[in-house]
């Protein structure tokens, strides 16, 4: 029967990249599919939150995690600002997603039309990235797996179909970072750009892959004239200039680092904070008692000094705490499989039950990082040969590092788990594990 079932699919995807209309046909079901699971979760959100009025238009000033305030100043074009205390603070969120939805919102402002609209434009970007930058590179049946990776779990399905934070984009735009850096494609570095440039404006967890993966680049894809090489360094750059000069005329301050967003200082004052070990990874974090949130400042960088010299005091006085702290993100990162950042409900219970996807994807998670780094060290002296595992590694760590840095929730981690799905079926297709570990000669007799 699975015999049966295979070759029909090996019939089907034999002139995969030569058939446009199987392609379409693909494509069509695709975001079908998409639009069917967009309408789905938009329903489910909308029961546990006020998202939507009277006449299914969506609520701007009540999208969470402080971007309401923010896109609904940018629809009535009063700029791009929250208030805080009566003061303007310009640097508290990046870009990406408030102007995603502001480009919507003109078009419709319908709650289940804007969310269908976000991700048939964030998955038609994934569909046809992947398919061009994989077409000659693995077979027909891996490209339409890797297609659908973002789909195969309900957890990492809901969070690239979310709307209210940045991991939505990051779910979807990291595995097209690692797919452009293992294509053959001549204009993967093109692509590679363009991706870092979206990134640098998503979220500012993305600042050590955005500073080191230009670097790797240069180095590692010698076939690559200079002018191409350099490319990823020209998008970041200009990235950063673009962030910093808007900036810099709205508040004195070029943002950039570990001040790319001025709300940082503040966020990181949760966890160096000794409650945070009591919270941490069952209760949110939002709930600890901070006896600095009602000081009012005159500036979001008088904010940010303040929450910054107290959170270099804190780590100096108390450093090996911070160090365990860190060992509870990293245990959680590779193995916490129940609901995290949890709130209380009317009677004081939190829901931490176990995720099944969150199963799957710790499984998925620690597989590829354990065969990758088998793979690393066998092969450390060809490593030009093996440059597809190592930016493998070079992706996870970086990605990981900000959140053991700060700390780590579900959704933080479904970009990085995205790309290791996409490293286990790039590495089992027929015969490629046999080049890479030779399992075969090893185990042989």
């Amino acid at each position: 029967m699975f015999k049966k079932i295979n070759n029909i699919l090996d019939n089907f995807f034999l002139d995969f990249n030569s058939n446009s209309k199987k392609l379409f046909l693909i494509y069509g079901l695709y975001i079908i599919f998409i639009s069917a699971s967009s309408l789905l979760f938009a329903h489910l959100f909308s029961q546990k939150f006020d998202v939507m009025d009277n006449d299914f238009n969506i609520i701007l000033k009540n999208i969470s995690f402080e971007f309401g305030e923010l896109i609904e100043n940018l629809y009535l074009s009063k700029g791009y600002f929250h208030e805080v205390n009566g003061n303007k603070h310009y640097l508290k969120k990046l870009p990406a997603i408030p102007f995603l939805i502001l480009f919507i919102s003109k078009l419709t402002l319908n709650y289940y039309l804007v969310i269908i609209i976000k991700n048939l434009i964030i998955f038609t970007i994934y569909f046809f990235t992947t398919y061009y930058l994989l077409r000659n590179f693995v077979n027909n049946k891996i490209i339409f797996l890797i297609l659908i990776v973002p789909t195969i779990l309900p957890y990492n399905l809901s969070v690239a179909l979310n709307y209210v934070y940045a991991d939505s984009i990051l779910a979807i735009f990291l595995p097209l970072l690692y797919l452009s850096l293992i294509s053959q494609s001549k204009l993967k570095i093109i692509i590679l750009s363009l991706i870092l440039f979206v990134l640098y404006f998503s979220k500012s967890t993305m600042v050590f892959i955005l500073f080191l993966i230009p670097f790797l680049v240069f180095i590692l894809e010698k076939k690559y004239n200079f002018l191409t090489r350099i490319m990823p360094f020209i998008f970041v750059i200009f990235s950063i200039c673009v962030w910093g000069f808007f900036g810099l005329s709205k508040t004195g301050t070029f943002p950039v680092g570990n001040k790319i967003l001025s709300a940082n200082a503040m966020g990181l004052s949760y966890v160096l904070n000794n409650d945070f070990k009591n919270y941490y990874p069952n209760k949110s974090t939002d709930l600890i008692t901070n006896q600095l949130t009602s000081q009012i400042f005159y500036s979001e960088w008088d904010e940010f000094e303040h929450y910054d010299k107290r959170n270099k005091k804190y780590l100096k006085e108390n450093f090996t705490s911070y160090l365990k702290d860190c060992f509870l993100k990293i245990n959680f990162i590779f193995f916490g499989i129940k609901r995290d950042s949890s709130f209380p409900d009317e009677n004081g219970n939190l829901n931490n039950e176990i995720r099944i996807s969150m199963i799957f994807n710790k499984i998925i998670l620690n597989l590829s990082v354990l065969l990758s780094i088998f793979i690393f060290i066998k092969n450390l002296k060809n490593l030009n040969a093996y440059k597809d595992d190592f930016y493998f590694l070079i992706i996870v760590a970086l990605g990981l590092l900000p959140h053991v840095i700060v700390w780590a929730t579900s959704k933080h981690l479904i970009g990085v788990i995205n790309i290791s799905i996409i490293y286990l079926l790039i590495l089992f297709q027929k015969d490629y594990i046999k080049k890479k570990i030779n399992f075969s000669k090893k185990f042989r007799g």
